[in-house]
This record gives structure tokens, sequence and C-alpha cells, in this order.
């Protein structure tokens, strides 16, 4: 039975890639900063051990990998709009934090290195949220572990912004909102993950079964929650006038804004590897708001 270490492990693809090892048999060391969401994954999905560990803490990272036969890094930044206590930038959480774990990694025994990454960085890299992770996966190409990159699309965990955006009567577009995607649930992320293990591709895109235009998620919210849509569009030059001051409050959340601006301006379309829908999704998700 092989061991695995999976970083970031309390988060919502995190932890989807705890329960899909344990689901296949897998023996789990589970990593994350807080002892008691570490704890709790534990009781609830079964990881058979938890270190709590800082990542961006090189001196603490020391001996995280030992004994575990491979690793998958799901170890970044908190996507949250509204996350503003957390001034970490993306470069020393998506970047620097995976980069002391794969330095460790070298150093201890894993063989194979899986890395979440996302699908058209090349386009986005003038972001620092894309440019943080390709940094990370050209660091993670010249090192001596085989790896896999997994390149899902966004997730379904980040377009429940949308809904609460919607659930407060507001629809926000920016741009012609025409552009593709099919966005992903993290479960479907979580078994490609698992499958790079088992197999030899150095690269995987994964979508969601379902193209929508961004106006079409927008709207698909406010169907959710049995509302008319109410649309407010933006031009791309516009918002980010907007939200320009973000930059003296906190760069990381002005980061996630800048990259919201970019990534909804190109189409971001992979090969369907999922069967989770994103309407029932957004159903169960407006129960609780």
């Amino acid at each position: 039975m092989k061991k695995v270490l999976v970083a970031g492990a309390t988060g919502q693809l995190g932890t989807s890639v705890v329960a899909e090892l344990k689901r296949r048999g897998y023996w789990v060391k589970a990593c994350g900063r807080s002892q008691q969401k570490l704890q709790a994954l534990k009781q609830q999905v079964g990881a058979d051990d938890v270190v709590a560990v800082d990542l961006t803490a090189a001196d603490t990272v020391q001996g995280v990998c030992s004994n575990v036969d491979a690793v998958i890094s799901c170890a970044g930044a908190s996507m949250s709009m509204n996350n503003f206590g957390d001034r970490k930038s993306f470069y020393e959480v998506d970047y620097q934090a995976n980069l002391n774990l794969l330095a460790d990694a070298e150093r201890q025994t894993p063989t194979k290195f899986v890395y979440v990454s996302l699908a058209e960085a090349d386009k986005l890299r003038q972001t620092e949220y894309a440019d943080a992770h390709e940094k990370f996966v050209e660091a993670l190409r010249a090192s001596s572990l085989k790896n896999t990159i997994i390149r899902p699309t966004g997730f379904f965990g980040f377009h429940l912004e949308i809904l609460k955006f919607a659930a407060k009567g507001r629809g926000m577009l920016i741009g012609s909102g025409e552009c593709r995607t099919n966005p992903v649930h993290e479960a479907d992320v979580a078994r490609a993950c698992v499958d790079a293990l088992e197999g030899d591709e150095t690269e995987v895109t994964v979508g969601g079964p379902e193209i929508f235009t961004r106006k079409e998620t927008v709207e698909l919210a406010f169907t959710a929650l049995n509302r008319p849509p109410k649309l407010m569009k933006f031009s791309p030059g516009m918002f980010k006038l907007m939200i320009a001051p973000l930059k003296l409050i906190n760069r990381r959340v002005y980061a996630l804004m800048d990259f919201g601006v970019a990534v909804t301006q190109i189409d971001v379309v992979a090969p369907s590897a999922g069967s989770e829908r994103l309407k029932p999704y957004f159903e169960q998700a407006a129960k609780s708001l």
C-alpha cells in the first residue's frame, strides 16, 4: 500500500483528495496549518496521520515528507475575497511554500509529486495568482522527482462567490460575459489527482461536464435562488480602477480580484473529466444562505 502526503489537506480540494485516497486504500498523511482542522479531518475522512506545519516557514517543513512514497500538493493561499486578515501573497504561499515542500521531498523518500495549478495559466501569467503557480511548476519540472501537473478550470467552490453576490441581489459581469468555461467540482479534480499517482502523464487538464458563458453562470446562480437575474456590467478597465485601492489594504485580495478580471476575459474550457453539475451544487449551497 502506497503512503501519500497531502499538503493543503484541510481545504476543499485537499479534503476531497484525502477522501479519494482513502477510498482507494492508500495510507494518508495530511498536512495543514490548523491542528484543529486536521483532527476534524482525521475523524471525518480518516487520514492515518496528521501534521500541522506552516509551509511558508522553511525551517518547520523539514521532515514533513519523510516515510511517504508520493506527495499531492493542494497547498495555496485562500481564494476567499473576504479574507482580509491573511496578508501573505500568492508568491509567498502558492510559490514559496510549495518550493519549501519540494525541497524537503527531494531530501526524503517520495518518488512522485503531483501539483495542482490551473488551466490556461500561460494566458494569465500577467496576474500574480497564475504566475505564482507557474513559477512553482517550473521548479517542479526542474526537480529530480517524477511529477504531474493537474490543471483544473474554475472550482465549484470559487463559484460560490457568484452565488453569494446573487443572494445579495448583485450579479456582476466584467466585460461581455460571453467567454466560456466548464467549471469543475473539487471531488472530480481529486479523482484526477489520485489517477495521476497511478499513471505516467506529466500534465492533466480537468474540466466539468457543462460549458457555460460567464453570463450564464451568473444567471444560473439567480435561478438556484429562485430570483430574476439582476446583472451589473463593468468594463475590465473600469473594474480594475475600482479595485485599485485594495493594493493599499490587502494586496492578496487585490491580486485575486485582478486574476478574476483576467480569467473572465478568456475561454477556459478543458476536457470533461467530471460528472458533478453546477446547478444542483448551487441549489444545495443556496439552502444555507
